[in-house]
């Protein structure tokens, strides 16, 4: 009897220790939210993405369904969530749940880097960009420009709306949950095409969206979307954004 209840007071203390508390369920559970947001607004819908496997139950139960794998799907070139740290030579493209060991952060494993061309390419853009008058950029979008980190899509994209339409820059907004040092921007807001604002139910705005909508890939944004502040832009994450746009310019 004694032996007996020796163990069952060591699986009480066990399971006492091993059980989450209130607050930190809640956090767990939001911050599973935010990926499964995350996942379904910023990527495209054919990009695997795996998960550990102490987090991939949460992802289920918080409406990912079946876009997450088990980690050990091996399914190529996906993304990854992870719990606390990431895999070496991994990117960290957003972390929920705040900096702490419990954070949750989608990675990409294997993440595309700009050849010296490709990057001496952006630098070229950004720069006539910035020195063209007409694009206003100020503050942390002049800051963007300068370091070039500009998904090469979306530069590509906002080197013809400058040059065709005179267009200005706002912002480079980031997703939730990107950090400062994440991939180049791939969101734009354009505040006025020449001297025009470009809100909700102006003119210039629907010539904007219009110009837009008449892209071809790898320059036609994924989401386009008309604010009080003016015509948001943006692009699906890609983990090699500059070898598409090589592989699909002259």
């Amino acid at each position: 009897m004694v032996a007996v209840a020796a163990v069952v007071v060591v699986v009480a203390l066990r399971r006492e220790t091993t059980t989450q508390s209130p607050a930190a369920s809640e956090r767990s559970d939001a911050a599973s939210a935010d990926v499964v947001r995350w996942v379904e607004t910023e990527l495209p819908a054919e990009t695997p993405v795996r998960a550990a496997g102490d987090v991939l139950g949460g992802l289920t139960a918080a409406g990912g369904g079946d876009r997450f794998r088990p980690q050990e799907s091996g399914a190529p070139g996906g993304l990854l969530v992870v719990r606390g740290e990431q895999p070496p030579g991994s990117a960290v493209l957003a972390r929920f749940g705040g900096t702490a060991a419990g954070a949750l952060a989608l990675v990409d494993p294997n993440p595309g880097r700009p050849t010296a061309e490709q990057l001496e390419r952006r630098q070229r853009l950004c720069a006539a960009i910035l020195a063209n008058p007409g694009t206003g950029a100020t503050g942390r979008s002049a800051d963007v420009l300068r370091s070039a980190a500009v998904d090469a899509r979306l530069l590509g994209l906002l080197a013809a709306l400058v040059a065709q339409l005179g267009a200005g820059v706002a912002d480079f907004p980031q997703p939730p949950g990107e950090p400062a040092d994440g991939p180049p921007a791939r969101r734009l807001l354009i505040d006025r095409v020449g001297t025009a604002t470009v809100g909700p139910g102006e003119a210039a705005a629907d010539r904007l969206v219009d110009f837009l909508r008449a892209q071809l890939p790898p320059f036609a944004p994924d989401d386009v979307e008309v604010t009080d502040e003016g015509v948001l832009v943006g692009f699906r994450y890609e983990s090699s954004p500059d070898a598409v746009v090589e592989a699909n310019t002259p």
